[in-house]
């Protein structure tokens, strides 16, 4: 015979024996809770509930359009002159790592802690 119990956490009532200890909630919750699901489940509706309303006339190509300019500007890396000398300061793309970068013997090919490539930047801007 399966006995339930109900949740303290959700209130789902689910078999007793499946119940476990949570060492932050310091409580027996349900297998759910005990691996998060429930705790994220409640972000994304908190999350949904905070985004502004989108304004008439939205739709999915502007959603589109929206996510493609946020991936652009997350990968764009940044360049800024560093005065007095003809070195840049470069913050690299994959893991934001800031370093000095010489654009006219363009060294270092890579990024010095991730290894990724530096794209090519425009030296006549820097002059």
């Amino acid at each position: 015979m399966i006995i339930k119990a109900k949740c303290r956490n959700c209130n789902k009532e689910v078999p007793s024996e499946q119940f476990k200890l949570h060492y932050k909630l310091r409580m027996m919750v349900c297998p759910d809770c005990f691996r998060g699901k429930t705790q994220m489940q409640q972000e994304k509706e908190k999350a949904q509930l905070e985004k502004p309303p989108k304004p008439p006339g939205w739709d999915i190509e502007d959603d589109y359009l929206e996510k493609h300019q946020r991936m652009k500007e997350k990968e764009k890396p940044q360049f800024k002159k560093i005065p007095g000398t003809n070195h840049i300061e470069c913050t690299c793309r994959g893991c934001k790592y800031a370093f000095k970068y010489d654009p006219f013997r363009k060294k270092p090919r890579t990024c010095p802690f991730c290894d990724e490539e530096i794209p090519k930047v425009n030296t006549f801007s820097l002059l």
